[in-house]
């Protein structure tokens, strides 16, 4: 195995040693990520990795923007090994902290529950996730973890780590991009066949060809979030809000954390709808269709068109100025 080998998870000090031992064990060298590394990213081309990466190990620190710090090193050639902490794993991705407290506005980084929103990350760009400190916790905890992680990344090899070396020998594929091994994308696709299965885990896929309400979207998430539908770990998709016509919306939610934000204008071919994939525990797919169905325009309210729906109430936050491309839908 000659390519980078990328370490990840948000547990920062089980991610080091696992980080060290496996550059001792392959007699690599060890190279350290840190988000200043990276800070300039999106607004300069992708920075060239140092020239000894091919070989390395590189640590890859809890904050950095892991997307850009994988496709910098090769993406779907890179070995990505995301570490768990078996200890507290569900915890993690129920965690509403910031990654970084003092982040400045504007930077992600400092969102509510943008820890979790990396754990759920790193776990959907590995090819391999691996348990640290799963002699600890119970076999039964053991594979409700090893399954949720399946769900999330459904071609990821999944190994209760014993040394890197043997975690590494396993066999695994890198094939396909990077940002395509996600459960949701796979959910999606409907493809989503995961490795690892337990009964309390579950990936539903939910359709719904009318636009939301949101301020009645607003009241579902909340009780979505007070498990009216079972434990939601996570979610993501498209979605359209009637009061925003026309502009493709990006759903993702982590924990309690919810993101529904612009990716652009959408040319309608898509439909005005919802495409979204929800992973989570003891899920109840009826109760999960019936609440976000409520939150969809009903029957007077899609008849009345765009011009009633751009008076409804919106408590969601607002966005910046995306153009639309959508004729009115009563043309």
């Amino acid at each position: 195995m000659s390519r980078t080998i990328a370490i990840m998870g948000v547990c920062a000090p089980e991610r080091r040693t696992y980080a060290e031992r496996t550059a001792v064990a392959l007699a690599r060298p060890l190279h350290l990520l840190r988000h200043s590394d990276l800070r300039a990213a999106h607004a300069l081309p992708l920075p060239r990795p140092r020239a000894d990466d091919e070989n390395a190990v590189v640590d890859l620190g809890t904050d950095v923007d892991l997307i850009h710090a994988i496709a910098a090193r090769g993406g779907h050639e890179v070995e990505a090994v995301c570490v768990v902490d078996a200890r507290h794993m569900i915890g993690d991705l129920l965690d509403d902290a910031p990654l970084v407290a003092s982040a400045r506005p504007g930077d992600t980084r400092g969102d509510v529950g943008a820890r979790a929103r990396q754990g759920a990350l790193a776990l959907e760009l590995a090819t391999r996730i691996v348990w640290v400190n799963w002699d600890q916790v119970p076999t039964s905890a053991l594979a409700v973890q090893m399954a949720l992680a399946s769900h999330l990344n459904p071609g990821a090899v999944v190994r209760l780590s014993r040394d890197p070396l043997s975690d590494l020998a396993s066999g695994g594929s890198n094939q396909g991009e990077i940002l395509e091994r996600a459960g949701w994308v796979h959910a999606l696709n409907e493809e989503h066949d995961p490795y690892m299965r337990d009964n309390r885990v579950m990936t539903l896929r939910y359709d719904q060809v009318r636009p939301f309400h949101p301020g009645r979207l607003s009241a579902a998430l909340d009780r979505l979030d007070n498990g009216a539908a079972g434990r939601l770990v996570r979610s993501a998709g498209f979605c359209r809000l009637a009061t925003r016509l026309g502009i493709l919306a990006r759903w993702e939610h982590v924990g309690s954390a919810m993101w529904i934000e612009p990716i652009g204008a959408d040319d309608g071919r898509m439909g005005l709808g919802q495409e979204i994939a929800f992973t989570g525990l003891d899920l109840s797919a009826p109760r999960l269709a019936h609440i976000l169905d409520g939150a969809a325009l009903t029957d007077a309210e899609f008849a009345a068109g765009p011009s009633a729906w751009a008076s409804f109430p919106d408590p969601l936050p607002a966005w910046p100025a995306v153009e639309s491309s959508i004729p009115d839908a009563t043309d």
